[in-house]
């Protein structure tokens, strides 16, 4: 019984581990080169003519004019199986990660690619400031759940 029980409290904490906080967000994945995928940053948007990632290693700047389109999409944090599901749900409901993919041009015209993972109240402030800041020539795409 007590092996039973840690094993849910591990599972528990496991399923935690990793999500972002706060004002957090993390580097997903994209076209950057020296960002390593889960770096932890924070997202400026006070900026009026741009977006500000800001990480340990530096800045990236995104003039909000060279964006073509962006997109908002969340999964599951952790795909288990019915049991381990069953499991943790009894302790803790399962936790949705939350992204944001933003294509842009860069300062040499190439066209580039962040995706950022937020917390819960990121995607839907990102997306305001997006479609009251860049050209309405914009592409904003929403996928409201596209890992169940």
């Amino acid at each position: 019984m007590k092996k039973t029980v840690a094993l849910m409290v591990l599972l528990t904490i496991s399923v935690a581990a990793g999500a972002v906080e706060g004002g957090q967000v993390a580097y997903a994945g994209g076209t950057l080169s020296g960002v390593k995928p889960g770096t932890i940053g924070r997202l400026d948007t006070a900026q009026e003519t741009s977006l500000v990632f800001e990480h340990p290693s530096g800045k990236i700047i995104i003039p909000f004019s060279r964006i073509e389109s962006f997109t908002y999409s969340e999964e599951r944090a952790r795909r288990l199986g019915v049991l381990p599901t069953i499991a943790i749900g009894l302790f803790k409901r399962l936790q949705r990660r939350h992204f944001f993919r933003i294509s842009y041009r860069d300062d040499a015209n190439l066209p580039q690619a962040i995706v950022l993972e937020g917390p819960k109240q990121t995607p839907q402030t990102l997306e305001a400031i997006l479609k009251a800041r860049v050209p309405d020539r914009c592409k904003s795409m929403q996928h409201p759940r596209s890992g169940n």
